[in-house]
């Protein structure tokens, strides 16, 4: 007679209580990676704040003038007061608002070149008003359309906006002229390339004027950043700024 082996009671007990504790415990494992997972993504949105219409497009001006300007920028509930040299944050504007820059109460000159509002075809547009004062007391815009910058999760954005007349701007590192950022900028136009998120100090070039260096902050992966070019050709000035959008609208 084949005899068949039995395991005493108390191991046969042992054993199911650790098929139930492996049990209990592989499901709170599961529940921990899954309650895990979930306040990943809630962290992940938490990064990101309200976004601006998909249809918006974006203005923002630079007192390229030795004075003070107080500015209404279109959509914008207040007129603000605009130092020299400074730029505003890039203002959300909806399609059907005018895309014109008010100065002092009165319309800035130079703005026939703009759409006169926006609409489908300025979608996703970045508009930078340049704003001078000519010697007449009058205050004289001009503005330079881009598409909207790139975003890149590894490198960040660096844009340079020339306001030169005459000018065929090249920018530079201040260390190495030869090593250029941009080269052959044309009047009236933006050029635009990613960089690695480092620290530079740079110098624009057009034709024998050179103009004092200009310290690019150090810029985190994902940003953008816009340079701007003024003055003459004799003597160009260089500035710059971030290009942060004012949204929430105030």
């Amino acid at each position: 007679m084949k005899r068949t082996s039995r395991l005493p009671r108390r191991v046969l007990a042992t054993a199911s209580r650790a098929r139930t504790y492996g049990t209990a415990a592989l499901a709170l494992a599961l529940a921990s990676v899954s309650g895990a997972v979930y306040a990943g993504a809630d962290d992940v949105a938490s990064l990101y704040g309200p976004q601006p219409p998909a249809d918006a497009t974006y203005v923002r001006v630079v007192n390229l003038s030795p004075r003070a300007a107080k500015l209404s920028l279109p959509g914008a509930a207040q007129p603000i007061d605009l130092a020299p040299g400074a730029a505003t944050r890039l203002e959300v504007v909806r399609p059907g608002t005018a895309l014109r820059v008010k100065v002092d109460g009165g319309l800035a000159a130079g703005q026939t070149g703009l759409a006169p509002a926006a609409g489908a075809d300025t979608v996703g547009e970045t508009v930078t008003v340049g704003l001078e004062h000519d010697a007449a007391g009058g205050w004289r815009a001009k503005p330079i359309a881009a598409a909207a910058a790139g975003a890149d999760a590894l490198r960040a954005q660096l844009r340079a906006f020339n306001f030169v007349d005459g000018c065929e701007a090249k920018i530079a590192l201040e260390q190495n002229p030869a090593t250029a950022v941009f080269t052959a900028v044309a009047p009236g136009h933006v050029a635009s390339r990613s960089i690695n998120p480092v620290a530079a100090t740079l110098v624009a070039v057009c034709g024998n004027g050179l103009s004092q260096p200009f310290a690019l902050p150090r810029l985190a992966a994902g940003q953008s950043f816009s340079l701007f070019l003024s003055g003459t050709t004799a003597h160009p000035v260089l500035s710059g700024a971030i290009d942060a959008l004012d949204w929430p609208a105030r």
